[in-house]
Formats: structure tokens, sequence, C-alpha cells
């Protein structure tokens, strides 16, 4: 399998993202309508739980693993990488695992929902499967091959489809607790299905286990992998945090508890699975720009790139919002017939500009080696999120949320941009 060029592995990243996300937004949108945004609530809540024990296993390796083999002059050296990465992510998975079901009880109650139980548990099995899954998505991305993640993607997707299918005459028949843990299971099982064809892709490497350059490698991927390490689990606690603040000041703020979880239901999980749709071209130029500029040869074409992916992102974000601004109230009544969120979806517009530019600049910063600058930038806007979120939903209800959002994500992106751009400037560009 021969490397891509840039403009062909994008190509075939978001034409793949394009098409999961589309298959992803009418899952959602299906489960919205079936589960209830009171269930929909819950799951979000036991989903941010779950990205947080996740993100040790698939946090910053990934990109660790991409960067070292998008550097490395030889097959060996490549192959070593790999060894190295997914032993580690072997490890962490079967160490975070068992942790995490038999804490569940108790990550239960810290959530402040029993009901969040079985969504937990059913999460469970897929912090081995994603760790090791994403560091064969680096290694491949990291040789600009982009093909074998893309179909280890689509069959995780059409997995978690067919379980879904399979279970959606239990939906009427279940609480609201199980219904929510549903999507949780078919996660689970697109996850294994996903991991078990991107390994059959890569057929089998090597045995480095007396490997000289083994210790090497290991520290290498730890250190270039515990910056954006620290980043996510920053951002993810502060995530889940926001997930368990955002009930209790609707709550502050008048509301019931089952409106109030409905009310983080529509927010968490309809309108931002909207701001993230620009995603799949952002993702798509973070993915494949990261190693490039890591390969760039010059320091004029390692500029010249940057810019080139900022623009791009910009345009798609821009273009994005537009159309979520004037198809919203479409949106809202035909898709999910809830006309009241036409408002919510408004307010929440201008994440649709920030997050791709933001994921394309954390892209870009990863692929130069300057982790530890993406890590204070995401750290400082996880901050402002959390506090944005205390005082506004208080004030505004849940479109306080969103507006706290986009000043989150605005200092972040406001951070990283500062540093990119003082790169570019520099004269040895």
């Amino acid at each position: 399998m021969k490397q891509m060029s840039l403009k062909k592995q994008a190509m075939i990243t978001a034409g793949s993202s394009a098409l999961m996300r589309a298959l992803g937004f009418g899952i959602r949108l299906w489960i919205s309508r079936m589960l209830g945004a009171e269930a929909l609530g819950i799951m979000e809540l036991a989903s941010g739980a779950h990205m947080l024990a996740l993100t040790p296993a698939a946090a910053g390796l990934p990109s660790a693993v991409s960067r070292l083999t998008a550097k490395a002059k030889s097959e060996e050296q490549k192959q070593l990488t790999l060894y190295a990465g997914r032993r580690a992510a072997i490890w962490m998975g079967c160490l975070i695992t068992p942790l995490f079901f038999f804490l569940s009880p108790l990550i239960a109650e810290a959530l402040g929902d029993g009901r969040t139980l079985p969504a937990l548990l059913f999460f469970a099995p897929c912090v081995l499967t994603v760790g090791v899954s994403s560091v064969y998505d680096g290694y491949f991305f990291g040789q600009g091959k982009a093909l074998p993640p893309a179909l280890s993607e689509g069959a995780e997707q059409m997995a978690r489809i067919g379980v879904l299918a399979a279970f959606v005459f239990l939906i009427p028949r279940v609480t609201v607790a199980y219904r929510a843990a549903l999507p949780a299971l078919a996660s689970s099982v697109g996850e294994a299905v996903g991991l078990i064809v991107i390994l059959l892709l890569a057929g089998s490497i090597p045995s480095y286990r007396k490997h000289p350059d083994e210790r090497r490698m290991r520290k290498q991927l730890a250190r270039l992998s515990a910056p954006l390490l620290l980043n996510r689990l920053c951002h993810t606690a502060l995530r889940s945090l926001c997930g368990i603040v955002i009930p209790l000041r609707l709550m502050a703020a008048g509301y019931g508890r089952p409106e109030a979880l409905s009310q983080f239901g529509m927010f968490n999980g309809m309108v931002m699975p909207l701001m993230f749709l620009p995603g799949m071209v952002s993702g798509a130029l973070s993915t494949v720009g990261g190693p490039a500029v890591a390969r760039c040869g010059t320091k004029k074409a390692e500029k010249q790139l940057i810019l080139r992916l900022l623009l791009s992102a910009l345009g798609t974000g821009i273009s994005s919002a537009a159309a979520l601004y004037f198809l919203s109230p479409l949106i809202s009544r035909y898709f999910y017939r809830l006309p009241e969120l036409s408002r919510l979806i408004r307010f929440a517009c201008p994440l649709a500009v920030l997050l791709p530019l933001q994921q394309v600049s954390g892209g870009m910063l990863t692929g130069l080696g300057l982790q530890k600058h993406s890590l204070w930038a995401s750290l400082l806007g996880s901050v402002a999120l959390l506090l944005c979120t205390w005082q506004w939903v208080l004030r505004m209800g849940i479109s306080g949320a969103a507006f706290a959002s986009i000043a989150g994500h605005g200092l972040t992106l406001f951070c990283e941009m500062v540093y990119l751009l003082s790169r570019t400037r520099n004269k040895d560009l």
C-alpha cells in the first residue's frame, strides 16, 4: 500500500468522515426520537465519565505514534513504533477497563443519577479496543495511508447501526436507564469490530521484545504523548464536570430534575453534534496535516502548509455556521420535532467556526512538536468554560451553556493561534 499525497489522504479521510458522520447523525436523530430527551441526557452524563476513562488509553499515544512513524527513516523503525505504541495501549487498557467496571457504581453516584450505571457498564470494554485501534490509526496516518483507518471506521459504524437495529423493538419496553444504555452497548460492539478490521488490514508485525531500541522508543512515545494526554485529561475532566454542573445549575434556576436532564440532553445530545459536523472536514485536515507538517523538509513549506490548512478550516466553519443558522427552523421542526430547539442552535452557531479552527490548529501544534503549548491553551479554555457555565446557566438557562462553550473554545483557539502566528512570523521561516 503506497503512501498517498496529502490531498488524496484528506479527500479519503474527509469522505469517510462525511459518510460516517452522516450515518452517525442519522443514528443520533433516531436515538433522540426513540429514547427521549431525558434518556439522552442520562446517556450524555455516562458518556462524559466514559470519555474520561478512555483518555489515558486513547489520547496522546496515537498522535505520538503518527509523528514518530512519519519521521522514521526505515521500515524497521516504523514497525518498532507501532509495536511499542500497541504494547503501551494494551497495558493501559488492561489496567483501566476492570478498574472502570468495578468503580462504575461509585461513578454513577458521583454523577448524581444512578440510572447511568447500565450505560457505564456497557461502555467499559471500549477502553481497551479504542486504545489499540487508535494506535493503529496513528501508525497508518504517519505512513500517509488513510484507507485502512477509513475502512475500520466504516466497519465500526455499520456494526453500531446493526446492534441498534437489532434492539429497536426493546426500546419502548425497557426502563429509561436501559434505554440510555443501548447506545453504549452498540458502541462497544462497533469498536470491537473496527479493531478486528484494522488488525486484519495491518497484518502481523515482528516481535521486538528484545530490540535494543525499544526502551528508547517507549521513552520517546511517553515524552511526546504526555502533554497531549494531560491536555485531553484536563479537557475531558472539565467537560464531564460541566455535564454535572449544567443540570445542577438548571435545577438551581428552578427546573425540576427531569426537565433539567431534558434540557441538558437537548444541548449536549442534539445541538453539539450539529456543531461538530464541520469536523468531517477539519478532522481530516488535522489528522493528515499533523504528520505532513512533521515531514516538511523546509521551514517555508511548513509555513505554507499551516496557512493553507487553517484557511480551509476557516472556510469550512463559516459556511457550516451559515447553513446551520438558516436551516435551524427546519432541523428543529422536522428532524428533532422540537421547534424550541431552533433558538438554541442559532445561539451555538459560532461554535461551528471555532471548533474546526481549534481542531486544525491543535493538530498543527502537535505536528510541530509543540504539544505543551496546546496543553496550556486547552487548560485555559476549559477552566473558562467551567466558570462561565457555572455563572451563565443560572442566569440564562441552557442558552448560557452555549455561550459558555463559545467563550471557552474561543479562548483556547486564541491561545493556539498566538503560538502558530508567532511560528509563522518567525524570520527564519
